[in-house]
């Protein structure tokens, strides 16, 4: 599929010139600093290693704004040298920065309709969350039922078996945020 504003097809004279406009952007996009905040707000700072699986039971070792350190719990692996001391919020958000460009490139590769700001914040936020697994609001994403995708994110609400509250409310918030540019990350 052609991405969308970049071919037009019409049943108009093709001799004549077609003007399409939209307030929504075109590729290539980038997270704005209150995607950045927002997303922040929702992994909220941790500056020791902790462990995590979303449903606070254990998990993977992580730092700072949700950074995964390794897979498996701590265990005094190499890759946990770094942290042992813990971080700073500076240090936390240049790995979250640096965390952000994978799921800026799923966004940037898989979708294939035109976003405002706010909705490629909101998809970032989500695939950052989930990495994999997300094809399904991708899809509805790119199918253009854009009033149909802050319900969707719903549809994501199972960690480790359980539906935590807090994630609940995360997607909430992302659809939010995708629905009406809401950047309000408060739980």
């Amino acid at each position: 599929m052609p991405d969308a504003l970049g071919t037009a097809v019409t049943n108009t004279n093709p001799d004549s010139n077609l003007v399409v406009q939209s307030r929504r952007l075109g590729k290539p996009w980038k997270i704005s600093q209150h995607g950045i905040t927002f997303i922040a707000g929702w992994e909220a700072f941790m500056p020791h290693i902790y462990d995590n699986d979303g449903a606070g039971k254990g998990g993977n070792a992580t730092v700072g704004y949700g950074h995964l350190v390794h897979m498996g719990p701590i265990s005094g692996a190499a890759p946990e040298v770094p942290f042992r001391n813990g971080i700073t919020i500076a240090q936390a958000r240049e790995l979250l920065l640096l965390d952000l460009e994978y799921p800026e490139r799923i966004v940037n590769k898989n979708i294939r309709v035109p976003l405002y700001q706010f909705e490629y914040d909101a998809l970032v936020c989500f695939v950052y969350n989930l990495p994999s697994g997300n094809a399904g609001l991708l899809n509805l994403v790119n199918s253009g039922h854009y009033d149909r995708v802050p319900a969707k994110f719903l549809e994501y609400t199972m960690a480790g078996g359980v539906r935590p509250r807090g994630l609940i409310k995360r997607r909430r918030s992302e659809g939010s945020l995708f629905k009406d540019g809401n950047y309000d990350h408060s739980h």
